[in-house]
């Protein structure tokens, strides 16, 4: 990197998943996990047939945990924030009776932290729907959570909603930030589109809560709206409010890079994220980077790694990879043994 810094450099975009094998608990339609994107997905992480061996959830976790270590070796980064992905809820406050495709229960993603304590950080999934929200946020706060985790145009939450307004205030006072995705969703299937516009998230913001919009309200499919001037008119307007360059490294979002890196007054207020397990790829940069650069970073092994290698490459500066060891809960690095170095 650029200049050596004290503050731990972190990916804050990193999902956990499985399909239930050694009980962990987690869920994923199988229609989707045997859609092209999830095989495409297992192939590139190396984990192609666990499931048939009973194993797929312990390889997944075992891939993540070495694809940190390696990138740590290499003085990429120290550690990621890894996401648990709540159920949907209904308005009336139930578990959603059809159109569950993925399930991360906070206990294995914890559990999964304990194991990789110095390399994870748990980012707690609670649908503030549920009619014991802010006991549950309560809790994992409680048990070192370093944030909370919405994906609201797929898992149906509305932060306008008066439901919201508790665990904002929870969350005001903990210092706990929200992650909440905007723009464009494509690996989960989408409920209400326009839950993915950023000034959705305002009511969280006007209540204090700092917010870091995944994906700073980009579009990544074609179709999408494209919702990245909104997002930087909320990050000039409010101190509290960020974005992640999450997936950034993407077919869908890598035109991007290159428009948000000349935002004034904006570029400093992101934060460094992969999007893991997405696969990154150097080629879609490669006007900018050049045909040396491309190749030498796209044989990195360590998706995590390479990510932020590329984004290094085109630019994104120091402060990006650093501004999540400010955000997070405070505490949360310390409890879950997360230490900066020189690089």
């Amino acid at each position: 990197m650029n200049e050596p810094s004290p503050l731990p450099v972190l990916d804050v975009h990193t999902h956990l998943a499985g399909i239930g094998q050694g009980n962990s608990g987690c869920f994923i339609a199988p229609k989707k996990f045997d859609s092209l994107l999830y095989k495409l997905m297992r192939k590139k992480m190396g984990i192609y047939d666990a499931h048939k061996q009973g194993v797929l959830d312990e390889a997944y976790r075992a891939r993540l945990e070495k694809d940190v270590a390696t990138a740590a070796e290499h003085g990429a980064l120290h550690a990621a924030v890894v996401f648990a992905h709540e159920r949907i809820y209904t308005d009336a406050g139930e578990i959603a009776p059809t159109g569950q495709e993925m399930y991360v229960p906070n206990e294995h993603l914890f559990d999964s932290c304990e194991r990789a304590r110095g390399r994870f950080v748990p980012a707690m999934s609670v649908h503030p729907y549920r009619k014991d929200a802010l006991d549950e946020c309560h809790k994992w706060i409680e048990r070192g959570a370093g944030a909370l985790k919405w994906l609201p145009n797929s898992q149906g939450m509305d932060p306008r909603d008066k439901r919201c307004a508790p665990v904002f205030d929870l969350l005001a006072a903990k210092k706990v930030p929200l992650i909440a995705h905007t723009g464009g969703e494509h690996t989960v299937s989408i409920i209400k589109p326009e839950l993915g516009d950023p000034e959705v998230l305002r009511p969280a913001l006007d209540r204090g809560v700092t917010v870091i919009m995944a994906h700073c309200g980009t579009a990544s499919g074609i179709f999408d709206t494209h919702w990245m001037p909104d997002f930087c008119k909320l990050a000039r307007a409010y101190p509290n409010c960020y974005g992640d360059n999450s997936a950034f490294t993407t077919p869908g979002r890598a035109r991007w890079s290159a428009r948000i890196l000349r935002e004034e007054g904006v570029v400093e207020k992101l934060v460094h994220g992969s999007d893991y397990p997405v696969p990154p790829n150097a080629w879609w940069s490669f006007f900018s980077l050049g045909w040396s650069r491309t190749r030498e970073i796209q044989r990195i092994w360590s998706f995590l790694e390479r990510d932020v290698r590329i984004k290094q490459s085109l630019g994104f500066p120091e402060v990006v990879f650093t501004n999540a060891a400010r955000l997070l809960a405070p505490g949360s690095l310390e409890k879950w043994g997360i230490r900066g170095s020189s690089r």
